[in-house]
C-alpha cells in the first residue's frame, strides 16, 4: 500500500493545483469561451492518454500510441499561454508552472504503472487507473458547469425584466413562459388557501414584486382588493393594460421601505421575489409590519441544493431560447429553514410549505427540451420534495 500511495502522488498534486487553477483563480476572474472550451479540450485528451493505458495491453505499438498522445496532451496544455499573459496574475501563471512540470510527470508515471515497472499488481493498477479515468471525467463535467468563471458574488440582473413588455404574456422562446406556467399553478393554490382560511370575504392584497400582474389580476378578478408593487414602471404598465378589472392599484414601491401603513393587508404575497434580492430581513420585515395580526405571508423561491443549482439556473440556461445570464443566481437562493427563521423573528409563523416542479412527463415538456420553447400547455406541480422550489404561508401572530 505504501508503494501506492508514493505513485499515486503525482496524481494528487496534480488534481490539487488543478482544483485550485479551476475553481479558484478561474473563479475570480471571467474565462473566455474559447480558453474555457480548452481547459475541456485539455482534460479530454489527457483522459484519451489513461484510456490506452486502460483498455489496450502493454507493447511496442500502444507504447508509442501512448507517446504520441502523452506528447500532444502536454503541449496543448501550454496553448492558453498567450492569453494567460494577458489575463492572470502572477500567482495563476506560477502555478500554470507547477501544472505543466506535474503534467508530464504524472502522464510517465502511469505509463510506468501500465509497463508493469512500478512492481504492483496487475489489478491495482487497473484500479488505480480507473480511479483516475472517473476523477478526470468528474473533473471535466465540473468544468463544463463551472469553469468559465462566474464570480461568488455574481450579481443578479433584475433589468431583464424592464425590457419584457408585452413578452410577459406573449412569450413562448424566453424563460418568462416558464413563469407564466408556474403563477397559473401557485395562483390557483393561494386562492384556496384564501376561501380556506378567511371564507368568501373580499380581501386585502399586497403582491410584492408583482411584475405584469400575472397574479395580481387574476386575484382582482376573484374579486379580492389588490395592490401591486414593483420596481419596473414598464413592467406595471404592461400589469395596468392586462387588468380588466380596473381595480388593481398598481405602485412604483420598493420592497425595503414600503410607503404603506402599518396592519393594512390581509395577505401579502412575495412570488419569484426572495431569489432576486439580498435583503431578505428588510423585506420581509416590511411584509410583516403591513399584515394585519392573523394575515398571511405567501411565498415561493428556490433552495439553495445542487438540484435548484442544476434545474433552475443551468437547466433554464440549457434549455429555453433567450435564458438571459444572471437570470437567477445560486447564492441567493434560501434554504426553507432560512426563511422560517426570518420570518420567525418578524412574528410570522410558517404553517405549510410544499414542492413546486415541471411535470416531466408530458408532451409539453418534450416540446420543450426539443425546440427549447414553451408551450402553453406547459403545467407545474406540487411535489412533497422541496429540494428545488417550494412555496408555503407564514401566518402573522395574533388575530384579527
Amino acid at each position: 500500500m505504501n508503494g501506492a500511495a508514493v505513485w499515486l502522488l503525482p496524481f494528487a498534486l496534480q488534481g490539487l493545483a488543478m482544483a485550485v487553477d479551476e475553481f479558484g483563480f478561474h473563479r475570480r476572474r471571467r474565462v473566455p469561451t474559447w480558453e474555457w472550451l480548452g481547459h475541456m479540450l485539455d482534460t479530454l485528451v489527457f483522459l484519451g492518454c489513461l484510456a490506452v493505458l486502460l483498455t489496450l495491453p502493454p507493447g511496442p505499438a500502444h507504447l508509442r500510441l501512448y507517446a504520441l498522445l502523452a506528447a500532444g496532451s502536454c503541449l496543448l496544455v501550454t496553448k492558453d499561454e498567450l492569453v494567460h499573459k494577458r489575463l492572470c496574475s502572477g500567482g495563476e501563471q506560477w502555478l500554470h508552472a507547477v501544472q505543466f512540470i506535474l503534467h508530464p510527470v504524472v502522464l510517465i508515471a502511469a505509463a510506468l504503472l501500465w509497463l508493469g515497472l512500478a512492481g504492483l499488481p496487475a489489478a491495482m493498477v487497473r484500479a488505480m487507473l480507473l480511479v483516475q479515468i472517473l476523477l478526470a471525467a468528474g473533473f471535466m463535467a465540473l468544468q463544463a458547469a463551472f469553469g468559465r468563471g462566474v464570480a461568488v458574488r455574481a450579481a443578479i440582473d433584475n433589468s431583464i425584466y424592464d425590457e419584457l413588455g408585452e413578452r410577459w404574456y406573449q412569450a413562448r422562446d424566453n424563460p418568462v413562459a416558464l413563469l407564466r406556467a408556474e403563477t397559473r399553478l401557485r395562483t390557483a393554490w393561494v386562492l384556496d388557501e384564501l376561501k380556506a382560511a378567511f371564507g368568501e370575504r373580499p380581501l386585502a392584497i399586497l403582491d410584492v414584486a408583482c411584475g405584469a400582474g400575472l397574479m395580481a389580476n387574476p386575484m382582482a378578478r376573484a374579486g379580492h382588493a389588490v395592490t401591486g408593487i414593483d420596481l419596473s414602471r414598464d413592467s406595471l404598465e404592461v400589469a395596468r393594460r392586462h387588468d380588466d378589472t380596473g381595480t388593481v392599484r398598481y405602485l412604483v414601491q420598493d420592497a425595503r421601505s414600503l410607503a404603506l401603513p402599518d396592519a393594512q393587508f390581509d395577505v401579502v404575497a412575495m412570488m419569484d421575489f426572495l431569489e432576486h434580492i439580498d435583503d431578505r430581513d428588510a423585506v420581509i420585515g416590511e411584509a410583516a409590519r403591513v399584515l394585519k395580526p392573523g394575515g398571511r405571508l405567501f411565498f415561493h423561491t428556490f433552495n439553495r441544493t445542487p438540484a435548484a443549482w442544476l434545474i433552475a439556473v443551468k437547466g433554464v440556461e440549457w434549455a429555453v431560447k433567450n435564458a438571459p445570464r444572471h437570470m437567477h443566481v445560486y447564492r441567493l437562493f434560501l434554504k426553507p429553514a432560512e426563511l422560517a427563521e426570518i420570518c420567525a423573528r418578524h412574528g410570522l409563523d410558517v404553517g405549510e410549505v410544499r414542492g413546486v416542479r415541471p411535470r416531466v412527463f408530458t408532451w409539453a415538456f418534450l416540446q420543450l427540451l426539443v425546440t427549447a420553447r414553451v408551450s402553453d400547455r406547459f403545467q407545474f406541480e406540487f411535489t412533497r420534495s422541496q429540494r428545488v422550489g417550494y412555496c408555503g404561508w407564514a401566518g402573522k401572530r395574533g388575530t384579527a
